[in-house]
C-alpha cells in the first residue's frame, strides 16, 4: 500500500554553486580531489579525451573536474577509480575527499573514515541488520529531511550533489545483488526530526519509508519496535553488515555524542548480533509495522 497525500511544510534552501561559500576545508579537498583523479589518469597513460570516451561525456569536463570548476557524481567518480585501476586504499582517500569536499555534513554525518568503510561494506554485503532507535540513517531519509538537516546545521550545500548522493546510496536495493536488509526502528526514530518535530515532514518521511518498503519488498524488511517492548535498553545507532566471503563482517555502530566506531572481530560481531537479536524479537511484524506507520502517518495530520 502506498501512502499517497500532499506535501507539507517542505523547505528548500538556497542553492549554492560548485565552490560558491563552502569552508576553506571543503576547497581544498576539491583541489586535492581534483589533482588526486588527473595523477589517476595520468598513472595509466590516459588522455583526458580516453577518460571522457569512458566516460561518456566531454574532455572539457574532465578537464572542468581535474581543475576543480564542477563537481563530479558520485556513480561517476566510482567510474574512473575502476577505469583508472585505483588502489582499495587510495580508492577510500579519493572518495574521503569528495565527500568533504560538498561542504557541512553529509546527510547528518560528517565525512569520515568510519562512515566511509560502512559504504564500502554495504555493496559488499549480502545481509544488513540495522537496529535505530533515536535517529534515521541516511539510507532511509527522504530527501526535504536531508535538506532540512542543512538548514539546521547552518550549511551551504550542493544541491545536485546531496540528491545525487543520496540516490546512489538507495541504488544499493537496485544492484545486480542486493542484500537483505533487515531494519528495525523505534517510533522516536520519527521524532527526533532535524528542527524539531513537525507534522509535514514527519508524514513525508513516513510515506518515504513505505514506498522503499514496496519498491524493495523482496530485499528491505522494516519492523517497528513499540515503546512497550520489554528491552533492557537499545543500541543507538547499530548497523551489522555480513559479507559471506567477500570481505571481513563489519559492524558499524554510531554513538550519541561520540564517533562512529567500526568492528571486524568474530566475537564483536556475533555480540552485536545478539544485541539485535534480542530488540528483533520484540519487534512488530512485516505487516503489523506497515499497520503501524500508516497510523503514525493518520495521527500527524490531527497535530
Amino acid at each position: 500500500m502506498h501512502l499517497s497525500v500532499a506535501l507539507e511544510g517542505r523547505v528548500f534552501l538556497r542553492e549554492v554553486r560548485w565552490g560558491e561559500g563552502v569552508s576553506r576545508e571543503a576547497v581544498n579537498a576539491r583541489r586535492e580531489l581534483g589533482a588526486s583523479l588527473k595523477k589517476a589518469r595520468q598513472a595509466i597513460g590516459w588522455s583526458q579525451s580516453r577518460a571522457a570516451s569512458a566516460l561518456d561525456c566531454t574532455q572539457p569536463k574532465i578537464n572542468k573536474i581535474e581543475n576543480d570548476l564542477v563537481a563530479i557524481r558520485p556513480q561517476d567518480l566510482n567510474r574512473l577509480l575502476r577505469f583508472y585501476e585505483v588502489s582499495d586504499a587510495e580508492a577510500d582517500r579519493i572518495r574521503m575527499l569528495a565527500a568533504q569536499a560538498k561542504g557541512g555534513p553529509v546527510a547528518g554525518v560528517l565525512a569520515n573514515r568510519e562512515y566511509l568503510t560502512l559504504l564500502k561494506a554495504e555493496r559488499e554485503a549480502v545481509e544488513i541488520f540495522g537496529c535505530y532507535s533515536e535517529r534515521l540513517p541516511n539510507l532511509f531519509q527522504c530527501e526535504p529531511y536531508i535538506m532540512k538537516q542543512y538548514e539546521v546545521e547552518g550549511a551551504l550545500y550542493d544541491f545536485t550533489s546531496v540528491l545525487e548522493a543520496r540516490q546512489e546510496r538507495e541504488a544499493l536495493f537496485q544492484s545486480d545483488r542486493p542484500p537483505r536488509y533487515r531494519a528495525l526502528f523505534s517510533p522516536s526514530s520519527f521524532d527526533r526530526l532535524p528542527g524539531g518535530k513537525k507534522a509535514g515532514l514527519y508524514r513525508e518521511q513516513i510515506q518515504h519509508l513505505c514506498r522503499m518498503m514496496d519498491d524493495y519488498a523482496d530485499h528491505l524488511f522494516v519492523h517497528v519496535v513499540p515503546f512497550e517492548a520489554n528491552l533492557a535498553y537499545w543500541p543507538h545507532d547499530l548497523t551489522v553488515l555480513k559479507l559471506d566471503g567477500r570481505g571481513k563482517d563489519t559492524v558499524y555502530h554510531e554513538y550519541a555524542g561520540g564517533p562512529a566506531r567500526i568492528y571486524r572481530g568474530r566475537q564483536q560481531v556475533e555480540n552485536h548480533i545478539r544485541e539485535w537479536d534480542k530488540v528483533f524479537r520484540q519487534a512488530l511484524s512485516i505487516e503489523d509495522s506497515r499497520a503501524a506507520l500508516i497510523e503514525m502517518h493518520d495521527a500527524a495530520s490531527r497535530w
